[in-house]
């Protein structure tokens, strides 16, 4: 995380700080516009909503005030020295982002953020940014903050924070499913941290749904107990609640040497003996409160004083500490650091974390080291393995392997292929799937692609010669492919189907898993792949003869006298295969077990987070999106889209928009160059001189004639898909970044929605600069 504090804009004026008001909803109108009117230290110069029956309504009011609904018009209209953001809290990272952009420093509504990533992403901007967190302004708590010292050593505190709201369902809280904790207990914990630091420990209990006939989520109670550590140790208790008989706000705070107290308005600190011996009534107006806490962050934004006392710098412990507590609150699982736990994507690490090294892959991989680190037959950790994939995929057999290029290897090798044999490929894939055909004498022959990057069905027939003995297919980044047709071409010419699923695990075709099409699949559990044992592979099939010399191809002894049948032409061979040892390694699939049971969750992220690149990155007309048919579900190994020249500004190539992209952070961005068309790569056209045992001439002729899989190759632009609840606020961040640069590189001639649609294309959200 950059500690350093953001750079400092230039104060524009002398008299009245300028501010802009991002939002102009209940929050923004009510706590910041009225009682910023008539002051002699601060003016709002415009204010932006995206909701024309807002802005009407303000305007009638205030037809003075310019007002806008988008936020690179009032930016080219007005010089600021802040800007307030009062919008709902999932679109913040996106509008601050685009202010940081213009050198705008920001105030912006609670919570600080939603998550260890966003916080992180918000500390990486080259502005300053400030937290509203209006009570660590009113005077009452300053004055309770001075005090606190007096009292001696804490030995404990309570802190109430109680509403009453009847009607739960028809306020802002329940769209979002927001419950106490967040709502009212981001104002609690924060002053709770800024009083006594933050805790070394925490847990919380919470009650929901009491307002019984009404329809909304989260906790409505919320009772968070802490615990400080250290030479003088003390507790805590946090009470929150939304549905109480009546509201209330207080403190009690029991030190060695007496007590200090705030309910409501008053502050009385009492001696050991109970007799008061000071008090306070607070009767600072909000209006007082509020311009104050803003005047002290314009004098923070423009550098005239160095701290302010709610920037981001100052509530990095309190983020931490409501992070742990929403997390308890919802049963999720922690996300703080420790020697064992999941990375966490940031911006200003890595974007992409991945594998997921999770407590529990650590304990599953610690488990199989006590107790198995080699296993000579179908047994342990490989049986259960095995069993879960096939039962998965609804197959007969699985095996596990070395790696994906091993299982394909392994299919190759069941299908007795001889020199001169082909085999159909398609010509943009990973080299992998086709250069194990070369062990074997036999020749791949290229297939051209689809528009979508996956072969063309129709290149089957137009391929295939009386030679040709097979057909693999690459589901590519991990989008199915047209498995029907491919199928139904394929049994036309009486050949073999084999599907190379590396990047598909859980993809669908017309309702059914990818590698249940054909005679044989493969999948790759390499690093990098959806489902990962960090260097493995398995095959699986329905056919006993292709399972059968699989199991020679790389196993023997024990496995093999085990799987192959007596009556198998291969199983003479059980003691020693074929004299490989192409076995799994059992650490590896115990990592890739653990992961099956994640499978589930990281698919629908992964799903959720490609239709909001599909929804937000539709706007820009020179790219292409990726399109999955009705019935079939991509695995998104990958997000591939397509730079379109023709729709592109004059002069805009692919290579220029990805580096503008580069220059904007988006470290991901990539152009895939690794894998692309293999009819030319050396390893092909001059196969004879790789592999000379099979002749000392090429094996066939230059192949040529790739049209349509060239301009794919030339045009893509790759994204990774992110696979858990964290990774939001990243792959938000990546969605506006690509609107922003090519608005700059377009103009205006980007649409928008609104925020209500929920698509986030809004004008707001895509109108920030380079």
């Amino acid at each position: 995380m950059n500690d350093s504090v953001p750079s400092i804009a230039p104060c524009l004026t002398e008299s009245k700080f300028r501010i802009a008001l991002i939002g102009i909803g209940h929050r923004g109108y009510n706590t910041h516009f009225l009682n910023v009117l008539d002051s002699r230290s601060e003016s709002i110069v415009a204010v932006c909503d995206i909701h024309p029956s807002s802005l009407d309504a303000f305007q009638a009011k205030h037809p003075s005030v310019p007002a806008y609904t988008n936020v690179l018009d009032l930016l080219k209209d007005h010089q600021l020295d802040f800007a307030i953001v009062a919008i709902p809290h999932k679109y913040h990272l996106s509008v601050i982002s685009q202010l940081a952009a213009a050198n705008v420093p920001v105030l912006k509504e609670k919570p600080a953020a939603s998550s260890l990533v966003e916080f992180a992403a918000l500390r990486s901007l080259n502005v300053r940014v400030g937290v509203a967190y209006q009570k660590r302004f009113e005077p009452r708590y300053i004055q309770f903050q001075k005090l606190l010292p007096l009292i001696g050593d804490i030995s404990s505190f309570r802190a109430t924070l109680t509403m009453n709201i009847e009607d739960l369902e028809s306020t802002w809280r329940a769209a979002d499913a927001v419950g106490v904790t967040e709502d009212l207990g981001s104002h609690m914990i924060d002053l709770v941290v800024w009083l006594f630091g933050p805790p070394s420990s925490v847990s919380a209990h919470q009650a929901q749904g009491v307002r019984r006939f009404q329809s909304y989520g989260g906790e409505d109670v919320s009772n968070i107990l802490m615990q400080w550590g250290g030479q003088k140790p003390f507790i805590g208790h946090v009470h929150l609640s939304r549905v109480a008989h009546k509201a209330e706000e207080s403190i009690v705070v029991t030190g060695r040497s007496g007590t200090l107290l705030l309910d409501g308005k008053n502050v009385s600190l009492l001696n050991s003996d109970g007799t008061e011996a000071f008090s306070m009534v607070d009767k600072a107006a909000k209006r007082t409160v509020v311009r104050s806490m803003l005047r002290h962050f314009g004098d923070y934004a423009c550098g005239h004083v160095p701290d302010f006392t709610s920037s981001l710098e100052n509530l990095a412990d309190s983020v931490a500490t409501l992070d742990k507590i929403y997390r308890l609150v919802k049963n999720a699982p922690p996300v703080e650091r420790s020697p064992h736990s999941t990375q966490v994507a940031s911006l200003e690490g890595e974007h992409f974390v991945w594998p997921l090294i999770s407590p529990e892959v650590v304990d599953s991989v610690v488990e199989q080291m006590h107790t198995s680190l080699s296993i000579y037959n179908r047994s342990g950790i490989y049986e259960t393995f095995e069993n879960r994939w096939r039962e998965m995929h609804g197959l007969k057999h699985a095996l596990v392997c070395s790696s994906g290029t091993t299982a394909i290897h392994s299919m190759f090798e069941a299908l007795q292929l001889m020199p001169g044999d082909e085999v159909l490929v398609p010509v943009y894939t990973f080299f992998a799937t086709a250069t194990p055909l070369l062990q074997f004498g036999a020749i791949p022959i290229f297939c051209d692609s689809l528009p979508d990057g996956n072969m063309d069905p129709e290149e089957v027939i137009r391929r295939a010669t009386s030679r040709t003995k097979a057909v693999i297919v690459t589901h590519m980044w991990g989008l199915p492919c047209d498995m029907p047709a491919i199928v139904k071409n394929a049994s036309k010419l009486g050949i073999k189907v084999l599907e190379d699923c590396s990047h598909a695990h859980g993809a669908k075709v017309a309702g059914r898993l990818v590698g249940t099409w054909g005679d044989a699949a493969a999948w790759s559990l390499q690093a990098k792949k959806n489902i990962t044992g960090g260097q493995a592979g398995v095959l699986a099939t329905n056919s006993d003869d292709i399972y059968a010399r699989a199991v020679t191809h790389g196993h023997f002894n024990k496995r093999a006298k085990q799987e192959v049948p007596e009556n198998h032409p291969m199983r003479k061979f059980w003691l020693t295969g074929l004299g490989l040892n192409l076995r799994a390694h059992p650490l590896a699939i115990a990592m890739a077990n653990h992961q099956l049971d994640c499978m589930p969750g990281w698919m629908s992220y992964r799903d959720q987070y490609a239709d909001l690149l599909l929804k937000r990155l539709s706007v820009i007309p020179f790219l292409r999106m990726p399109e999955v048919k009705a019935g079939d579900r991509h695995a998104w190994y990958a997000f591939v889209m397509q730079f379109d020249a023709v729709k592109a500004p004059q002069g805009l190539t692919r290579d220029t928009f990805v580096n503008a992209l580069e220059k904007r952070g988006l470290k991901e961005v990539d152009i895939p160059k690794s894998t692309g068309l293999l009819h030319d790569l050396p390893i092909f056209t001059h196969s004879h001189e790789a592999i000379p045992r099979f002749g000392n001439k090429p094996w066939h002729a230059p192949q040529t004639g790739f049209p349509v899989a060239q301009e794919f190759f030339d045009a893509a632009i790759k994204l990774p898909v992110w696979a858990t609840e964290n990774d939001r606020p990243i792959v938000e961040f990546y969605a506006d970044t690509f609107v922003d640069v090519a608005r700059a590189f377009m103009g205006k001639g980007i649409e928008n929605s609104s925020w209500s649609s929920g698509k986030r294309e809004s004008t707001m959200l895509m109108s920030a600069k380079l």
